[in-house]
């Protein structure tokens, strides 16, 4: 099996170096220069595990690179010091390129993931701990620093790393797949596969992504964006849509690897350039429209929530056994495949938009549970415009049966003619940990370590409910935040932790027993409570993690508790 690929337009060109194995120049530009280092690593000791497809990647890719003007060098079965000294010229030669140049770095070969950082591995890594990993290998942002040093207009790099790593037992931080990396400005990346998810091998010598990925370079002169997107379709297809590439862009201007004649094509870069955090704008949309791919941002009209488009993928769900934090309902950890893409709302729907929905239909959703520490208060009059603190229109709306939730995603589909509705417990987990196998998105080991993550009981929390034990961090709330005041994980989704617990489809059951693999919800008959997830601003960090459940009747309405809305794609 094969690590996802990642490809990243970055900018550049190495002259012949040691183990350097020259495989051919083509025609560039004098004022455009088009160049590649390509690297492809499969000769590794039994130890770490020999791989077939490297090699052959590499040259394909140096191939259809000739085809269309690059000069291209490739390192094959290279150790630590080869590959370092290697870069490390590649990245001067960025800078001899001048602004004009187009660059390429190509990798095929085993990779870590290890707390959230990308490592490529040499020949002869011996990779024991966490520690190991930044001495026996190459990390991978250190790559994307020697490119971006140079100021390059358009920067490409690719990286394929396979998975079947005996490296990785027994290191408590790895995670299968490679983790999403942040494009620097002028820049393209490109994912086999999701974030954190696996790419397929493939037979032949190749895998299903680099065929693509070498028939789009040398097929029809189209936007990069748009290449990438046949490249998406293409793998889908061979993989029966296990495989659903990904990618996100930062460029400034407009690429194209061929315009029929060999030389390369760059457009002015617009006066205002976006920066490499900026996520694509949120634009109406018909269902004549093409379906939103995966890594897009989204709305189906200007007043809809703003969707981000999930790829397929797999991950295992709930938690191990012997993992001290483990509720009894948290298990059996199952492996579970979201066969299809899906649309989540970005952030959690806003007391703002839910009363639009109330003023349209008006529906009654009076009697709120107030939760105030260790006791509550059922409160007769309370509702979402009072739900005990103080909430602006751009807070989650709260004091929110299942059965409004339900309501409020009828009323929305109606109106756009979109199938909304509340993820399945499933895809909720899936997206919230966008990659993630750790106990918190932030890791297993720190508690407290939420507070640039998520809205929870923290210290300011603690002074209003006292006794709970909050998380010895500080994020200034003490109650609900408007929407999208924490950071964004992996899939572009705003507080899937903290804030408000999240409705799901679900009906609960106390575990997992009989769960299906394909995603879908546990349903049936006398379903007497729903599952809700995520935790809120009242939940202590034991109580907000990627795996807990909480199990509520479906009328039942508590200022802690929201909802974010799904839909097919």
């Amino acid at each position: 099996m094969r690590l996802g690929i990642l490809l990243l337009v970055m900018l550049g060109w190495i002259g012949p170096g040691p183990a350097l194995a020259e495989s051919g120049a083509g025609a560039k530009a004098e004022t455009e220069p088009r160049i590649a280092l390509v690297i492809g690593n499969g000769g590794y000791g039994p130890e770490t595990g020999a791989l077939a497809n490297p090699p052959g990647d590499a040259a394909l890719i140096a191939e259809a690179l000739e085809a269309v003007g690059f000069q291209v060098q490739m390192l094959v079965d290279a150790d630590l010091t080869t590959m370092k000294r290697a870069i490390s010229a590649f990245g001067r030669e960025l800078v001899a390129a001048g602004p004009t140049a187009t660059g390429l770095f190509f990798y095929a070969g085993h990779g870590l993931q290890i707390g959230g950082v990308n490592y490529l591995l040499p020949l002869g890594a011996q990779v024991l701990s966490e520690a190991d990993a930044e001495m026996e290998t190459v990390n991978a942002d250190w790559v994307l620093r020697q490119m971006e040093f140079a100021g390059n207009r358009v920067n490409i790099v690719v990286l394929d790393a396979c998975r079947n790593n005996p490296l990785a037992r027994g290191l408590r931080s790895v995670v299968q797949g490679l983790a999403r990396m942040d494009a620097p400005t002028g820049s393209f990346i490109a994912y086999a596969t999701a974030p954190g998810e696996v790419a397929r091998d493939g037979s032949g010598g190749n895998s299903p992504y680099t065929r693509a990925l070498a028939a789009a370079i040398t097929g029809p002169r189209v936007p990069v964006e748009e290449m990438f997107r046949n490249v998406r379709v293409a793998v889908m297809e061979a993989t029966g849509r296990q495989q659903v590439p990904w990618d996100s862009s930062s460029l400034t201007g407009a690429f194209y690897f061929q315009d029929g004649a060999g030389a390369p094509q760059v457009a002015a870069a617009p006066s205002a350039p976006p920066t490499a955090t900026q996520e694509p704008a949120s634009t109406g949309r018909s269902q004549e429209q093409r379906p939103p791919q995966p890594g897009e941002i989204f709305r189906d009209c200007p007043d809809c929530p703003e969707m981000a488009a999930i790829p397929a993928g797999r991950f295992v769900m709930g938690t191990p056994d012997g993992n001290e934090v483990r509720q009894d309902d948290e298990g059996p950890a199952h492996e579970v495949t979201i066969p299809a893409p899906f649309a989540l709302a970005t952030r959690e729907v806003t007391r703002g938009e839910f009363a639009a929905f109330i003023k349209a239909t008006a529906r009654s959703v009076k009697d709120c549970w107030f939760a105030d520490g260790d006791e509550g208060r059922m409160a007769p009059e309370g509702d979402f415009r009072d739900a005990g603190f103080a909430q602006s229109d751009d807070h989650p709306a709260v004091c929110v049966s299942w059965e409004d939730a339900v309501a409020y995603a009828a009323w929305l589909s109606d109106r756009t003619g979109f199938a909304y509705g509340l993820p399945t417990e499933a895809e909720w987990e899936y997206a919230a940990r966008a990659g993630r196998a750790t106990t918190w998105p932030w890791g297993d080991d720190n508690p407290d370590g939420g507070c640039s993550f998520a809205n929870g009981l923290d210290v300011t929390g603690d002074r209003e409910n006292p006794g709970n034990g909050a998380s010895a961090c500080e994020d200034g709330v003490a109650f609900t935040a408007p929407v999208g005041s924490f950071a964004a994980n992996g899939f572009k989704l705003h507080d899937m932790l903290g804030n408000v617990w999240e409705w799901v489809v679900d009906c609960y059951a106390p575990g997992y027993a009989g769960a299906a693999a394909d995603g879908s919800a546990q349903v049936g008959a006398g379903c007497e409570s729903r599952v809700a997830r995520g935790g809120s601003w009242l939940e202590n960090p034991w109580d907000m993690r990627l795996a807990r459940r909480y199990a509520v009747p479906p009328d039942g309405r508590e200022n802690i508790i929201g909802f974010r809305l799904a839909r097919d794609l």
